[in-house]
């Protein structure tokens, strides 16, 4: 600095040193469940709380309800290190609809699973490992399944806000929602974005914006879970996962479930496990075991590693039996496989295992849960560690740190096989003179995380000149043989 000093100063400088990117914490755990008999002092409704440890049960919770069975099948999955669960308690309703909207809860009031906003804000953890356990398996028959435009309107310069409001004798219905499309500043569609359920009539679609004229109507039929709906639009804003059970009927229910969904964050589960409870085998989903047990695989194998073809711990057996082969295409098993619904098999080698690695997506390039997960945890680790270069002056050097920040953490996840490769690059074409003189800047690097190996194919061969060989090194034995009796 050139302002005047009659002495000796020593400036710190951080230039040419990158950061380290500390990897996030990918196995912790939000789980949403009732539990009606708890003390409302130690455990109120939608307070976030939380079980560090294997500590067991918290105090208060009670025995009823779903959060006890629940969190009971996490902490059976624990290995040599337990996990972190999150967890809220909400209402119990006088009927199924009136719960499922307590679990549902609210965006703005930040209850039931929107109760997950206040985890990072309040104790500094984000959940990647999200479920609803008892609540996602139906497909109701009474919600909204769709939105007709009826007129579109005109003047409209950005998509009104869609209201839809149960009829006057609708005392149940619940729990739907919608964004509307513009085009040419009319409105062109109405997409349900959660089809909610218990409505005994249409409810009204109100269209609410700059614009005038619009109007659409609604129609109820089978529509998809709307909690599992919620699921996936929750885990797609926080960079999570979440598991969900699906009719625990048939087989064929499970697929038409999972047609429900196109989303790469959504693990579909059927049927039901069976566990002990008050020594008699009970049904019970198995979500939260699937995340325990994820939570355990990511400690102590990996975040990039698939918990399919890992022991379930707990398990008795499957709410229905499940035919398993690793050959035969034509099994239960493999079907639901095929069609993006994993499963609880019982091993050849022993053991109930999860079985399935695909997402309820149809992109064949985002279909495996585990690519899904590491390529998350690898993006938010990286945004994370670079939060001291923000507001920084531009100057070579900063380009070159950040470069290499990114660099040295892909090289290390490489080594560790989280990432099959890595690099980073500056292109000129994004980062030009007026786009870097207005404060942005853009750097790219790709990844690839290892896909799971599916499909293990054994080519054999016959090789009849084996005999040949054979037969020569009969030939010497028996000369040799011959030799020494002589």
């Amino acid at each position: 600095m050139d302002i005047f000093l009659h002495g000796i100063e020593t400036q710190e400088k951080d230039a040419g040193n990158p950061r380290f990117v500390a990897t996030i914490e990918s196995g912790i755990i939000f789980l949403v469940g009732t539990a009606p008999d708890a003390s409302d002092d130690l455990i109120p409704v939608n307070q976030p709380q939380v079980v560090r440890g294997y500590t067991g049960l918290p105090a208060g919770l009670g025995s009823t309800g779903t959060l006890p069975d629940q969190l009971e099948n996490i902490l059976a999955q624990a290995g040599r290190m337990s996990q972190t669960v999150y967890f809220v308690r909400v209402a119990e309703g006088a009927n199924e609809t009136e719960t499922m909207t307590n679990v549902l809860g609210s965006r703005a009031a930040r209850t039931g699973l929107h109760a997950l906003s206040r985890i990072r804000p309040e104790f500094g953890q984000a959940p990647r490992l999200i479920a609803a356990p008892g609540f996602t398996s139906t497909r109701p028959t009474d919600g909204v399944s769709a939105i007709a435009v009826t007129d579109g309107g005109n003047g409209y310069t950005e998509a009104p806000t869609v209201t839809l409001t149960r009829g006057a004798g609708d005392t149940t219905g619940t729990g739907a929602t919608a964004v509307a499309v513009l085009d040419g500043g009319a409105v062109s569609a109405v997409v349900v974005t959660n089809p909610g359920a218990g409505y005994t009539e249409a409810p009204t679609v109100a269209l609410t914006g700059d614009g005038t004229g619009a109007t659409a109507t609604a129609t109820l039929g089978t529509v998809a879970n709307p909690v599992a709906a919620e699921l996936a639009a929750l885990c797609t804003r926080y960079r999570a996962m979440a598991v969900v059970s699906g009719p625990n009927t048939t087989a064929e229910d499970a697929v038409q479930y999972r047609l429900d969904f196109d989303s790469d964050r959504l693990m579909i589960l059927d049927p039901f496990v069976t566990v002990s409870k008050g020594g008699a085998p009970v049904a019970m989903p198995a979500d939260a075991m699937v995340l325990g047990l994820q939570a355990r695989v990511d400690y102590q194998e990996g975040f990039w590693v698939s918990p399919s073809n890992h022991v379930l711990q707990r398990v008795l057996g499957t709410a229905r039996p499940i035919e398993h082969s690793l050959s035969d295409r034509s099994v239960e098993s493999q079907y639901l496989n095929s069609q993006h619904v994993s499963t609880v098999v019982r091993s050849p080698t022993g053991g109930w295992k999860l079985f399935g690695n695909r997402v309820a997506k149809s992109d064949p390039l985002h279909v495996f849960w585990s690519v899904r997960r590491a390529h998350d945890v690898i993006v938010e680790s990286i945004e994370i560690a670079h939060e001291p270069f923000l507001d920084t002056p531009f100057s070579k050097q900063v380009l070159v740190d950040i470069a290499e920040t990114v660099n040295r953490a892909l090289r290390r996840w490489q080594a560790l096989g989280a990432t099959l490769g890595g690099r980073v690059w500056l292109d000129p074409a994004l980062n030009t003179a007026e786009s870097m003189a207005s404060g942005l800047l853009y750097v790219h690097y790709d990844a690839e995380a290892p896909a799971p190996i599916e499909h293990l194919v054994f080519v054999f061969n016959r090789n009849t000149g084996y005999y040949e060989t054979m037969l020569a090194d009969a030939a010497r034995e028996i000369a040799r043989l011959s030799s020494v009796a002589a």
